[in-house]
């Protein structure tokens, strides 16, 4: 039961912290289209945002 209510508590102040931050935690992986375990074998990482910038007419 102290277990479950260590972990709880680990969980609660984690989010606490998160909140607190401005911009949030840095999650650089984030910006990835492949998932963290896919990036940690490959290398590879296709930006979730495309920047290429298509002329208006």
């Amino acid at each position: 039961m102290w277990i479950l209510a260590a972990i709880f508590a680990v969980l609660a102040i984690a989010m606490i912290y998160q909140s607190n931050t401005d911009e949030g935690i840095n999650r650089p992986w984030a910006a990835c289209k492949e998932n963290l375990f896919q990036q940690m074998l490959s290398g590879a990482c296709t930006p979730v945002e495309n920047r290429i910038k298509v002329p208006s007419n």
